[in-house]
C-alpha cells in the first residue's frame, strides 16, 4: 500500500513538471515571436510581410511570381508595400489604369485590386491567362487560353470577341485591340475594334507568335516561330517588309529614338535592325539563345542572356558593362527613370543603376518570375 501510494506521488510530480515546462517553453517562444514581428514583419492576413516599407512609396513597381502572389514593392527601397495571394500561377505582367491593378492567373481567374493596398475590388472566371491584361477608362480587357478576348467592367462581361488561343499580352492603341491568336501553331495578329467589338484585320504568319508585337504609329513588328520579323501594316495588316534570322525570333522588339529595332533570337544573335527599311545595321553574337525582350535608351540597349544583363553602348556597339546574376532571366527586362528592373526565375527581382550595372537593390519571392514588370 506504501508504495502505491509513492507511485502516485511521484507520478503527480512527473506531470507538474511536464506541464511547467510546456508552459515556459510556450511563454519564451510567445515573447520571441512577439519581439521579431514588433521590429520586422507585419502579419497580412495569413502571410508575414518581410521589409516591410514604413511609408507609402512614391512609386511602386508591381511583379507576379509562381508563388501565386503580386507583390507591391517601393521602386527606390526595395521594401513591400503589400502582397496579394491570387491562389494560382502568375505569369503575366500586372496591368495598371489610374490607381487600379488588373491581373491574371494560370488559376482560370481575373482580379482587380487596388494599387494603395492590395485590397480586392472583383474578381472574374476566365480561362487560364498568360498574357497581360489592358484598361481604358471603359473596360478591362484580356485573353485567356480558350480564345476568349473579354472586356469587364466591375467584374462582369460586358463583350467578348471569340478567337482560339490567346496567350500573350493584349495591347491598345488608338481604340483597337491587338490580340496574338494561336491555332494549329499558326499565329495570327488580330486588329479588333474597342468600340465596334469586330476584326478590322488579321494577319497570319508562317508559325508560331510567341511574344506580342511591338506597336508604333505606323506599323506592328511582329516576331515569328519561323526565323522572321515582320513589319506589318498598322492601317491594313499586310506585310512591308521582313527580315531573317537563322532561328526563331521569341523577344518583341524595342526601338530606340534612331529608329534602332533591337530583339534577340534563339541563334544567339542580339540585331540591330533599320525599322525603314528592314536592313540590317549590326548584331552581336552571344552563342545561347535569347528569350527575354531587350530594353532601350537615348545611349544603350540593354539584353539579357541566361544569367547575365548586358548594356551595350549604340554609338560604339561595344559592351558597356556586365551583370551576372544568379538564376536565368527569361522575363522582358524593364527600363524606368534609369533604372533597370530584372526578374529573375531564382525568385529575384534584380534593379539596376542602367548607367554602371550596379545594384541598387534586390528582393527575394517564393516563385520563379517569368514575366515584366510594372513601375509606376
Amino acid at each position: 500500500m506504501k508504495k502505491k501510494r509513492h507511485s502516485k506521488r511521484d507520478n503527480k510530480q512527473q506531470h507538474c513538471i511536464i506541464v511547467g515546462c510546456i508552459a515556459f517553453a510556450a511563454l519564451c517562444f510567445l515573447t520571441l515571436f512577439s519581439q521579431y514581428t514588433d521590429d520586422v514583419t507585419e502579419l497580412v492576413g495569413a502571410a508575414v510581410l518581410k521589409n516591410k516599407c514604413d511609408t507609402t512609396p512614391a512609386s511602386y513597381v508591381l511583379v507576379g511570381s509562381n508563388d501565386n502572389y503580386i507583390y507591391a514593392l517601393d521602386a527606390n527601397k526595395g521594401c513591400v508595400a503589400w502582397k496579394f495571394d491570387t491562389t494560382a500561377d502568375v505569369k503575366s505582367k500586372p496591368a495598371l489604369y489610374g490607381n487600379t491593378i488588373y491581373i491574371g492567373t494560370a488559376g482560370d481567374e481575373f482580379y482587380s485590386l487596388s494599387l494603395a493596398d492590395g485590397s480586392q475590388y472583383w474578381k472574374a472566371d476566365t480561362g487560364k491567362i498568360f498574357g497581360a491584361a489592358v484598361a481604358d477608362s471603359s473596360y478591362a480587357y484580356v485573353g485567356d487560353n480558350t480564345g476568349a478576348l473579354s472586356a469587364y467592367s466591375s467584374g462582369e462581361a460586358a463583350w467578348t470577341y471569340t478567337a482560339h488561343n490567346i496567350k500573350a499580352d493584349v495591347q491598345l492603341d488608338n481604340s483597337i485591340l491587338y490580340i496574338v491568336d494561336e491555332y494549329l501553331k499558326v499565329g495570327t495578329v488580330r486588329a479588333i475594334g474597342a468600340a465596334t467589338h469586330a476584326q478590322k484585320w488579321a494577319f497570319s504568319a508562317k508559325s508560331q507568335i510567341l511574344a506580342p508585337p511591338l506597336i508604333t504609329t505606323d506599323a506592328l513588328y511582329v516576331p515569328s516561330n519561323e526565323n522572321t520579323l515582320y513589319k506589318v501594316s498598322k492601317q491594313y495588316g499586310v506585310p512591308i517588309w521582313t527580315f531573317k534570322s537563322t532561328k526563331s525570333i521569341r523577344t518583341t522588339p524595342v526601338m530606340d529614338d534612331k529608329g534602332i529595332l533591337y530583339f534577340g533570337s534563339n541563334d544567339g544573335y542580339l540585331y540591330a535592325v533599320d525599322s525603314a527599311t528592314g536592313a540590317l545595321v549590326w548584331k552581336y553574337l552571344f552563342n545561347a539563345e535569347i528569350s527575354s525582350s531587350p530594353a532601350a535608351d537615348a545611349d544603350a540597349v540593354y539584353v539579357a542572356v541566361k544569367d547575365t544583363v548586358y548594356a551595350f553602348d549604340t554609338a560604339t556597339r561595344a559592351i558597356a558593362w556586365k551583370k551576372t546574376i544568379a538564376g536565368k532571366i527569361s522575363a522582358a527586362l524593364t527600363l524606368h527613370d534609369g533604372t533597370l528592373f530584372v526578374p529573375s526565375t531564382d525568385y529575384t527581382l534584380y534593379v539596376l543603376n542602367a548607367e554602371t550595372g550596379e545594384q541598387k537593390w534586390s528582393y527575394k519571392t517564393s516563385g520563379a518570375l517569368y514575366a515584366g514588370v510594372t513601375v509606376t
